[in-house]
């Protein structure tokens, strides 16, 4: 038996979320169900329910896929899954997933149709929406709302089940935003705590080599997302904002120390004299070299007008 299917009660949720499914079909999967709400995660193999021809589901489908191996077929149209994207179909619409040389990953959420209308009916959109294996962007909440979700599930502490009915409605509500594109302020102020980790890493990291890849790992978020957030906090794209920050700190070496260029060229990041020059040379029309002998000379000169000035007597 699934280890998450104990009691007669707790099976009778899955089948009213799922439909006449059996535990043999659940066999490779995890299942964590409540009343209003189903996680389900294929584990070694495929669901064999969802491999069943032209069966539907009495609830709301809505599945984060995690590669794009996972096919579905609706109404004769083969749909393939967008990995970090969110598949959505609507109660007692016939479809099937196709087998696959290798075991499905995704997250498969289902909502009971009538908890689900009654959260969407909360939102001044088009309430009598159907999905047909539409894609739509994933609330960067919503997975870690999952998480949280399957842990209070397995572990049924005291409280659990209030803390799942209030999850129910905001797992159901993430859903919503996501579909219908509503960002949270909070998920904005978020954003900014986030591009603010990753420009600290960017300050800490100047002599090494600095990817998108790695400033979105710092600020926890996939390489397109941080380009998108980072872009509209900054109003810049990451690598013209590192290339800026870079230049501004060659500049203040170059005007407050005497270290060679090469030098200056390695603790900024750039690899090479020749590289630092070019670059250089492209934004300000000067080399580094020449850039410092002209700040020098400046200096030098006012520094000599400042003595000339003080050699002359003051007469009032």
């Amino acid at each position: 038996m699934n280890q998450n299917i104990k009691t007669e009660d707790a099976f009778k949720q899955i089948r009213d979320l799922v439909g006449p499914i059996t535990e043999e079909q659940l066999r490779y999967v995890d299942c964590f169900a409540t009343k209003n709400i189903g996680l389900f995660t294929p584990l070694g193999g495929a669901c064999l329910y969802a491999l069943a021809p032209l069966h539907s589901h009495p609830s709301y489908m809505f599945i984060i896929s995690f590669n794009d191996e996972t096919q579905f077929k609706i109404y004769g149209k083969t749909i393939t899954s967008v990995s970090g994207k969110m598949f959505c179909l609507s109660p007692d619409i016939p479809h099937y997933e196709l087998p696959s040389e290798f075991p499905p990953r995704y997250i498969a959420i289902f909502i009971n149709k009538f908890f689900f209308k009654r959260q969407l009916a909360m939102y001044t959109v088009k309430q009598n929406i159907k999905f047909i294996g539409e894609f739509y962007p994933v609330n960067q909440s919503l997975l870690p709302l999952l998480r949280k979700f399957m842990i209070e599930f397995d572990n049924k502490i005291e409280g659990s089940e209030i803390i799942l009915h209030a999850m129910n409605l905001e797992i159901c509500h993430s859903i919503i935003r996501s579909i219908f594109d509503f960002t949270p302020e909070l998920d904005k102020i978020s954003n900014r705590l986030e591009i603010d980790k990753a420009i600290e890493y960017l300050y800490q990291n100047l002599d090494k080599k600095i990817t998108v890849d790695n400033l979105a790992k710092a600020a926890c978020m996939s390489p397109s997302h941080f380009f998108r957030v980072f872009k509209n906090e900054i109003g810049q794209p990451p690598q013209d904002y590192l290339n800026k920050v870079r230049m501004k700190i060659v500049k203040n070496l170059l005007k407050a120390s005497d270290k060679p260029i090469t030098e200056i060229a390695l603790d900024c990041g750039f690899g090479s004299s020749s590289y630092l020059s070019a670059c250089f040379r492209k934004a300000f029309n000067i080399t580094p070299s020449d850039y410092q002998k002209a700040f020098k000379k400046d200096s030098i000169s006012k520094k000599d007008k400042r003595k000339t000035k003080d050699k002359i007597p003051q007469l009032f």
